[in-house]
């Protein structure tokens, strides 16, 4: 592993084990260098900010994770998503909370879109709103995740069949 991953991994471990007991709001760059024994300039040197750091973290492990097998569907994908969040439950119940400019939540959503696009885009057969319709239903599941992640303690298999249950069932009712 070249030192700068090792690096990057440091920060990254210093970042979630301070956030299992600290809001992210409360956490400063010096925090995270004084954890892993680094200086604020190692800190620069990789990343722009917490926000950067944390985000980083999401990409590298979210990616790693859903291309660690490749899902069939956005079903499979979006439990694999599910699963990723409730390893990490503490760390992205926090994570969610971050507000304002370089939020998480705002950037889950840009990834989730894209995703959403890849794997339902064939079900948005009106073209010319297709960013409506994607962002509209991206917003859904991203709160619905914050949710579950919140307030729930379901497993992620079973959160994803009852939500899944719960559209095909609300589907069902609109086309009547």
């Amino acid at each position: 592993m070249a030192d700068s991953s090792i690096t990057k991994k440091a920060l990254a471990d210093a970042l979630k084990q301070l956030m299992q007991t600290t809001a992210f709001s409360k956490i400063s760059v010096g925090n995270i260098c004084s954890l892993c024994d680094m200086n604020r300039k190692s800190f620069y040197y990789h990343f722009k900010d917490k926000y950067d750091l944390l985000q980083w973290i999401f990409y590298t492990e979210f990616i790693a994770t859903v291309r660690s097998d490749s899902p069939e569907d956005g079903w499979e994908l979006l439990e694999k998503v599910c699963e990723y969040f409730y390893e990490n439950r503490t760390f992205y119940v926090n994570a969610f909370e971050i507000d304002g400019q370089d939020s998480f939540r705002d950037y889950f959503t840009s990834v989730l879109q894209t995703l959403v696009l890849q794997y339902f885009g064939d079900s948005l057969t009106d073209a010319e709103h297709e960013d409506f319709f994607s962002s509209f239903f991206t917003q859904a599941y991203v709160l619905a995740i914050q949710n579950w992640l919140k307030e729930e303690d379901w497993p992620p298999d079973l959160f994803v069949e009852n939500l899944k249950s719960f559209l095909m069932n609300i589907s069902g009712k609109i086309l009547k």
